[in-house]
């Protein structure tokens, strides 16, 4: 049997394909932006709970042997040593030390740094209390990490002990200079809210009044 075909069941014309193709995209692309602000969500909220597990780890590591750990700066997950002290006040977490997990969302370590007076095998700070014998600190120690709301602006934390930073999807954006403070390998961090395309670092750090009630609490310190 012959088939005929009519004018009326041609096929779609460019035009009416043309438009399709534009409401499609308009679509997909209203869907994708909500998606992508979800995904980047959810990868700072998993970083963040990386971490505070990692924030108690280090205060179990510092119960059990009297000292924070000194920063991974080899990259095997270790902390490294010098004989009683840290061989650097700053590396990556020692997360096979800790037992805890390596990286953050972006897949890239830590950034720890600590007040080596914390981490060190000797007894006491030079508290003008007794030294408690295996306790690298005492009630009265202070650490010598302080955290601002940018750089150059106001202290938000002082006194740290230790502290943890995941420089985010950009890792350091250049020409950030709160980014920058949180990169370079001095004592000073900045925390503050997230920039959509400039600062998105996440800060965590350990409480020196939280670790001393710890302490005492554990018995560990009188």
């Amino acid at each position: 049997m012959t088939r005929h075909l009519y004018p009326n069941q041609a096929g779609f014309t460019l035009v009416e394909i043309a438009i399709v193709m534009v409401i499609f995209g308009l679509i997909i692309g209203g869907l994708f932006g909500p998606m992508k602000t979800q995904l980047e969500n959810l990868d700072r909220r998993e970083t963040l709970d990386t971490i505070d597990l990692t924030k108690a780890a280090l205060i179990g590591f510092v119960i059990r042997n009297g000292r924070l750990p000194c920063p991974d700066t080899d990259n095997d997950g270790q902390e490294n040593r010098a004989g009683s002290n840290c061989s650097n006040a700053r590396g990556v977490t020692p997360w096979a030390t800790l037992g805890v997990k390596q990286v953050d969302a972006w897949k890239r370590p830590l950034t720890y740094r600590v007040d080596t007076r914390f981490a060190d095998s000797t007894d006491g700070t030079g508290c003008p209390d007794a030294d408690t014998p295996g306790i690298s600190f005492e009630v009265c120690s202070s650490g010598n990490i302080s955290v601002f709301d940018g750089n150059g602006g106001s202290l938000v934390a002082d006194g740290i002990p230790a502290v943890l930073v995941s420089h985010g999807k950009n890792w350091s954006g250049p020409g950030d200079s709160d980014e920058q403070e949180n990169a370079d390998n001095d004592a000073d961090f900045v925390f503050r809210t997230q920039v959509n395309g400039g600062y998105d670092d996440l800060i965590g750090w350990v409480n020196l009044n939280n670790l001393i009630g710890k302490m005492v609490s554990a018995n560990k310190l009188p």
